[in-house]
């Protein structure tokens, strides 16, 4: 089996913490999980969890 890296986000402000819904048609959707993904080849973890972030807050409906 392969490895997956993958990183998420931990987001606090104000006593609340930063949680996400799994789209449902996703797989395990409706799940709850905090923000982040998959590491893509030649980047950093850094970098991929401020692509993750970027992407999740530019999706999110408010």
């Amino acid at each position: 089996m392969d490895l997956i890296t993958v990183v998420c986000g931990i987001i606090f402000k104000n006593n609340f913490v930063l949680i996400c819904r799994r789209k449902p048609e996703k797989s395990l959707g409706g799940y709850w999980e905090f923000p982040g993904g998959k590491v893509e080849d030649g980047e950093s973890d850094e970098e991929s969890l401020r692509r993750e972030l970027i992407s999740f807050i530019c999706e999110t409906e408010i």
